[in-house]
């Protein structure tokens, strides 16, 4: 059974004259444990899709099964334990909360789900240490450098042991050696099965995936893998 699965997705924003169709029929299937990068241009349909398989945004038709389930069908409550679960989110933006230390942030998603306090800080730690920042688990975003906080973003969307990865642009706010450094991070948690999503414009990023998906003007004009 694929992890994800599209059928015919169709999302419109607007009615009449100014309706954008943001998506047009798209289907798509994703199996577990691959590394797939979804490209294209500014307008394309890229962060709408992103948001379609990340449980964020419904379609106006068509179809979406993850890990079997077909997610249209849920209510709001039930997409937000999906995403709370199953889904790591990491944004190009960072996306810490200011006031929380790096410890506390990776811990969210734990206390959103319930996990007791004690467990939960286990949980955090050990996400902190994959991604070496054992030694700065005290300490605020703004104390952290830019490749510092996306690690951080990593070790939160890790906490709650999530079926795949959604990483939105991840090295787009980060200069060269700290893009090779969330790259590496991200080949390693697919090397230990997780699946990985990475949305991105830069087509030299997506040629370290295994597998390509263009998207322009709403459709998936190729799909390739590249190893």
């Amino acid at each position: 059974m694929p992890l994800m699965e599209l059928k015919n997705i169709c999302r419109i924003y607007g009615n009449g004259e100014n309706a954008v169709h943001a998506l047009k029929n798209v289907s798509l299937t994703v199996q577990r444990g691959e590394f797939a990068a979804i490209v294209g241009a500014s307008g394309s349909g890229k962060s709408t899709l992103m948001n379609t398989l990340g449980c964020l945004d419904k379609q106006n038709s068509g179809e979406y099964f993850l890990n079997g389930k077909n997610v249209s069908e849920l209510s709001e409550s039930e997409l937000a334990a999906i995403r709370n679960r199953d889904i790591g989110f990491i944004f190009q933006n960072f996306s810490l909360i200011p006031g929380l230390t790096a410890l506390e942030n990776v811990e969210l998603p734990l206390v959103y789900g319930g996990t007791r306090k004690n467990i939960r800080r286990r949980i955090a730690i050990h996400a902190l240490e994959k991604v070496s920042l054992q030694n700065k688990m005290n300490s605020f975003p703004s104390e952290m450098s830019g490749g510092q906080q996306q690690r951080t973003a990593i070790a939160r969307a890790l906490a709650a042991d999530p079926s795949m990865i959604l990483a939105d642009e991840p090295t787009g706010s980060l200069d060269s050696k700290n893009s090779s450094e969330i790259m590496r991070i991200l080949y390693d948690l697919n090397s230990q099965g997780k699946t990985i999503i990475m949305i991105t414009h830069d087509n030299s990023l997506a040629a370290q995936a295994a597998r390509i998906i263009r998207l322009s003007d709403g459709k998936i004009i190729s799909d390739s893998k590249t190893v």
